[in-house]
C-alpha cells in the first residue's frame, strides 16, 4: 500500500505534548479502539451538546452582552485617557456609533433568541404541539415577570424600525480624591422614544412607561434581565432535548476512556497506514467545554 493510504479506525485517541525526542508539535496515544456503533455515539452525543454551547443562539445573547460591557469599559477608558476630545464632534460621533451598536446587538439577540427557539421547537415537534405550547408559556412568562426584559424587546425593535437615538448616551470624566482621572459610560434607555414611535405596544404599556420617573439604565436592565433569561433558556432546552441526560451520560462515558489523562481528547474514524512513527490519524478534537458542561450535568463535578 501507498505510505500515506488511510484506513478505517475507530478510537478514542489522545493528543497531547510530543516527546522531547520526537520533532513533532504534539503525538497521538491510541486509549481504546471502538466499534463503529460506539463511535456515532460518542459522536453524536458530543455534536447535541457542542451545538447546544457553541452554536446555540443563547451563547450569541451571552457573547453580545460581554461585548455592550467591553464597550462601555472601552469608553471609560478613553475618556479617562484624554483619548476622546470633546472639542471634536466626529469623537463624540464615533463613541455614539460605538455604544449604540453594542446596545442594538444585544437586544436583537434577546429577540432572534425568541424567534430562532419558537421555529426550532416547531421543527423538532410541529405546530401547537405540547413542546411548542410550553416554550410559548416560557416567553409569556418571561415577559410577565421582567419588566426589563420587555423594555430591552422593545428597545430592539424601536431602535429598527424608529430610531437609533432609542439608546440615549452618557458619559462623564472627573479627578477623584486622589486627583486621579476617573470616567464612566452610562447609557440609557430614551423611553419617550418607545411611547411616542412604537406602534406596536398596547396602550397599558404606554402609559406604564409614562409613568416611569426617569430613562433606566442599560446596564441595570441587563442584569435584571438576564438571569431570567438563563433561567428561561434552561427551561426551553429541557424541552427540545429532554434526552440531555443520557446524552451527558455518554459523553462522561467517552472521557473515561482517557483515565483522566492531560490532552486533548479524540475521536478517530482513520489512521494511516504507514509504519510509526509517525502514525496520521483522521479525528475529531473535543471541545473542553463539552466535556466539563457534561460532567456537571450528570453530577461528577461539583
Amino acid at each position: 500500500m501507498p505510505e500515506n493510504e488511510m484506513e478505517p479506525f475507530y478510537g478514542a485517541v489522545l493528543l497531547h505534548s510530543a516527546p522531547e525526542s520526537v520533532d513533532a508539535a504534539g503525538a497521538f496515544t491510541t486509549m481504546q479502539e471502538l466499534t463503529p456503533e460506539d463511535h456515532k455515539r460518542y459522536e453524536d452525543a458530543y455534536h447535541e451538546v457542542d451545538a447546544l454551547l457553541n452554536t446555540n443562539v443563547f451563547t450569541y445573547v451571552k457573547t453580545t452582552m460581554n461585548g455592550f460591557v467591553d464597550t462601555m469599559e472601552l469608553d471609560a477608558e478613553e475618556l479617562r485617557t484624554g483619548r476622546v476630545d470633546y472639542t471634536q464632534p466626529d469623537d463624540i460621533v464615533r463613541m455614539g456609533i460605538r455604544m449604540r451598536s453594542a446596545v442594538l446587538a444585544f437586544c436583537s439577540a434577546l429577540h432572534f433568541h425568541q424567534e430562532h427557539n419558537y421555529k426550532e421547537v416547531v421543527r423538532r415537534f410541529g405546530e401547537n404541539s405540547r413542546e411548542h405550547k410550553r416554550v410559548q408559556r416560557v416567553f409569556n412568562r418571561l415577559f410577565e415577570k421582567s419588566a426589563a426584559y420587555r423594555l430591552l424587546y422593545h428597545t430592539r425593535n424601536t431602535m429598527v424600525h424608529h430610531t437609533m437615538e432609542t439608546v440615549a448616551l452618557s458619559a462623564t470624566a472627573f479627578l477623584d480624591d486622589n486627583g486621579e482621572s476617573q470616567a464612566f459610560s452610562a447609557p440609557t434607555i430614551d423611553v419617550s422614544a418607545i411611547v411616542d414611535l412604537n406602534t406596536e405596544i398596547s396602550d397599558a404599556y404606554r402609559n406604564e412607561l409614562r409613568a416611569m420617573e426617569e430613562n433606566p439604565l442599560v446596564l441595570e436592565l441587563i442584569v435584571e434581565a438576564m438571569p431570567l433569561v438563563v433561567e428561561a433558556n434552561d427551561r426551553i432546552l429541557g424541552y427540545l432535548h429532554s434526552d440531555l441526560d443520557t446524552v451527558c451520560a455518554m459523553i462522561c462515558e467517552f472521557d473515561k476512556l482517557f483515565e483522566g489523562r492531560d490532552g486533548v481528547r479524540c475521536l478517530t474514524d482513520q489512521r494511516s497506514t504507514n509504519t510509526p512513527p509517525p502514525v496520521r490519524f483522521s479525528y475529531g478534537a473535543w471541545a473542553g467545554n463539552v466535556i466539563l458542561y457534561a460532567r456537571k450535568r450528570v453530577g461528577e463535578v461539583g
